[in-house]
């Protein structure tokens, strides 16, 4: 969640000295502040640009600055670059007169100085909370995470420095994305949807434009940040919600991110954009020349069958899995079957998997089942009961109980099948894709009433667990139900058993919409 707002800039401490704010007489500055109260840091900065008329000789001089206030700082790579390259979409985009007159518009001419002020908050669940869980004395159990305040801080260690444990759910692109997504917004220079407030189609075409520039504009940011080209997907994510991915090509804006990056090899406190790289920013970003070729089909979960994620104490880094298996991927390694195999059959896994959801789980028939006798009759069964004649409140075989259960047995195996592909490609590679005793954590989960499936996602490693199941009768008020509180009463119980082995809920739940959208949460 970003927030942005006008207000008084932050005081910086003076030691280590003071960077300059105004580069010459046709620049302006103005006081940047970001507030990250989860991390206890403020990060100050002069934003710096030229209101100078460019010529055709002025395309290598630089147009927008964004500078440390103190030579004491501390950089986030990030923020910083996610700022640089924002702000110089902006001001390409709005005009320079535009682009300075929003600033205007706030008192940035009156005689008290105010700086853009931006606030920076995660949910829970992209940070590990069982320090805050244990602290209350409460069980690691779904209904105390869902009892927790929003946005609370990471723990400190005795010398008081923050201690950072990421539950893997993105939470760099997502940061990218939502600072993106605020200043588009703030700066009106694109639409985005109100969460929760329903869409007529008129403006449905407008916020797609938005979501489309947000896009590539976040994917810019993301990979300037990282420092290469990734797959994309987290930010792709963040945006568009719940949905099947095809990558974009890394020709698309390799070569800008690499002219950025050279560019500000020899910029000495801060980084800078020239009208050069800007007028490529913005073709880039509004994709001037069609050139991205990324491919989001959304996709969801239907109505009676619920997500749930889990935190996993044991740590694993997935760059460093994913570029090990992609190395032995090149080297085209025999393992025993037909080269590629692990690869060719996980993608026919895969297709399964979205077809049964994005097609045979929207059929009526099958809905109506779920809805019906989802709750009582399916949840309160085991997969293997499943196979098995059940009672249904519906007379005919189709959108019957055991109709229904057949079904969700497809997609059951299919996650099967996928994991033993994910696990025999990780043992070939020599990397813990799906560990063994995320093995046992899984096959356990999944011998559960009401549980379709559960795995390991993302790169693999000891840290997430994933749980698609059919939801129970409610619990807590409507908060929880009977088969998301036994899976977390099991992993509760796994967690007291072994002391090796701590498996924490997150609150995250599917989303029948989701993405990248506008809110009213206040500063």
């Amino acid at each position: 969640h970003t927030t942005i707002t006008f207000r008084q800039p932050c005081i910086t401490s003076t030691a280590g000295g003071v960077i300059g704010n105004s580069i010459n007489a046709t620049w302006k500055s103005v006081p940047l502040d970001v507030y990250s109260p989860q991390f206890d840091k403020i990060f100050c900065y002069y934003l710096s640009y030229s209101m100078k008329s460019q010529g055709k000789d002025d395309d290598g001089e630089d147009v927008l600055r964004l500078q440390p206030r103190t030579a004491s700082y501390e950089p986030n790579k990030f923020v910083e670059r996610t700022l640089l390259l924002a702000f110089g979409y902006l001001r390409q985009s709005l005009g320079k007169d535009l682009f300075h007159s929003r600033f205007r518009q706030h008192g940035m001419n009156s005689n008290e100085r105010v700086a853009l002020a931006i606030k920076l908050r995660a949910d829970n669940d992209f940070y590990s909370q069982i320090n805050h869980l244990k602290q209350r004395g409460l069980d690691l159990t779904p209904q105390h995470v869902e009892s927790l305040e929003p946005f609370l801080p990471c723990p400190k260690d005795s010398d008081g420095k923050v201690i950072v444990n990421k539950t893997g759910m993105g939470s760099s692109a997502a940061l990218v994305t939502s600072i993106v997504g605020a200043l588009l917004q703030f700066f009106g220079a694109s639409s985005l949807p109100m969460i929760d407030q329903e869409v007529t189609a008129g403006k449905e075409n407008h916020h797609e434009d938005g979501l489309r520039i947000a896009h590539n504009l976040a994917q810019i940011c993301h990979c300037y940040a990282q420092g290469k080209v990734g797959s994309g997907f987290d930010v792709s994510s963040a945006v568009f919600g719940s949905h099947v991915y095809t990558r974009f090509s890394k020709s698309i804006i390799n070569k800008f991110i690499e002219d950025v990056e050279v560019r500000n090899e020899s910029v000495k406190d801060g980084l800078s954009l020239a009208e050069t790289d800007s007028t490529q920013l913005l073709a880039l970003v509004t994709d001037a020349d069609q050139k991205w070729d990324c491919t989001v089909q959304p996709i969801n979960l239907p109505k009676g069958l619920e997500l749930l994620m889990a935190d996993v104490c044991g740590g694993s880094e997935s760059p460093s899995m994913a570029r090990k298996i992609l190395e032995w991927k090149k080297q085209n390694r025999e393992t025993g079957f037909l080269t590629g195999y692990y690869w060719k059959d996980l993608k026919r896994c895969n297709k399964k998997i979205a077809s049964l959801l994005s097609d045979q789980y929207t059929k009526k028939p099958f809905c109506d089942g779920l809805a019906r006798d989802g709750p009582l009759i399916i949840a309160s069964r085991t997969a293997e009961q499943w196979r098995k004649p059940m009672p249904s409140t519906w007379h005919e075989f189709d959108g019957s109980s055991w109709d229904v259960a057949l079904q969700l047995l497809d997609l059951r195996m299919a996650f099967l099948e996928s994991r033993q592909n994910l696990k025999g490609m990780g043992t070939a590679a020599g990397v813990p894709v799906e560990p063994d005793s995320q093995t046992v954590l899984a096959d356990a989960t999944m011998k559960l009433p009401g549980v379709v499936a559960a795995g390991v996602p993302g790169a693999g490693g000891y840290d997430a667990l994933f749980v698609i199941y059919v939801k129970g009768p409610p619990t807590n008020g409507g908060k929880s139900d009977q088969v998301r509180d036994e899976i977390g009463n099991l992993w509760r119980d796994l967690s007291n058993k072994d002391d090796n082995t701590v498996v924490c809920p997150l609150s995250v739940r599917a989303a029948v919409s989701g993405g990248l959208c506008a809110s009213s949460l206040q500063w």
